[in-house]
């Protein structure tokens, strides 16, 4: 007797992702207590954080109870004022591995601001039984004042997901500094199927800077900006971004 196709045919299951990016303005010495809270409002399985310092990311993983990978973007002091050092991280309650960092602009000294990095780390999530596994890409590109460095960035950061070559869907996310610049995102692997308000300056925000791409495979996708206004331009210049969607998930036989 030949299989049925309902036994024939492996079941489609999806899992649910929340991500928040946000660029927290390190330098400016922001409220660590309310940022902390920010983000544990925010339920999301990972953050990535632009401008922050190793200390800020170490209270903030302990506040929320979450894994963390730091990576540096320049140091404009000496190493001995290391914690004024700048840098970016991945934030997450789940399973975090094969973390990396890369620099993708044209060998700028590591003293100075217009240095920019890759950062990813693999993501890995309980579903059904099984685990759901991400690899997540963290980036802050070049102003708007350098619109071909940006775009550059951009294609190295394409060229780097691939030479990964990994198996896991990619989500890229961060301060792309890409507002009225579409060819930043036409040229990463990967999508935005809801685009978020504008989110920079935070008090009255007119830009749109800050995404959250996702797998073409990706279902529901929504985006969300908090209402802006003084509290949140009190934490930072930007406000954060958190995108919620669904991945597909084969489950074994």
């Amino acid at each position: 007797m030949a299989p049925s196709l309902a036994c024939a045919t492996l079941a489609i299951v999806t899992t649910r992702w929340r991500v928040t990016t946000w660029n927290i303005h390190g330098s400016a010495q922001p409220d660590l207590d309310d940022i902390a809270g920010a983000i544990v409002a925010a339920d999301a399985d990972v953050v990535v954080l632009q401008e922050v310092q190793r200390r800020q990311v170490e209270r903030l993983a302990v506040a929320a109870g979450m894994r963390f990978t730091w990576a540096l973007k320049h140091r404009p002091y000496t190493q001995a004022m290391w914690w004024r050092s700048e840098g970016m991280a991945i934030m997450t309650p789940h399973l975090l591995d094969a973390a990396g960092h890369t620099e993708v602009t044209d060998r700028q000294p590591m003293r100075s601001w217009r240095r920019r990095i890759a950062q990813w780390a693999l993501v890995g999530r309980a579903a059904d039984g099984q685990t759901s596994m991400v690899m997540v890409f963290n980036l802050h590109l070049s102003p708007h004042d350098a619109v071909a460095a940006r775009r550059a960035e951009a294609s190295r950061v394409a060229a780097i997901i691939a030479d990964i070559g990994t198996d896991t869907p990619p989500i890229i996310a961060g301060d792309l500094n890409d507002d009225d610049d579409p060819e930043v995102i036409a040229s990463l692997p990967a999508v935005e199927f809801a685009r978020p308000s504008a989110t920079c300056p935070a008090d009255a925000p007119v830009r749109v800077l800050d995404h959250v791409l996702v797998p073409a495979t990706a279902t529901g996708v929504t985006a969300s900006v908090p209402r802006p206004g003084p509290t949140w331009a009190s934490l930072s210049d930007h406000l954060p971004v958190t995108v919620d969607f669904r991945l597909p998930i084969t489950p074994g036989v």
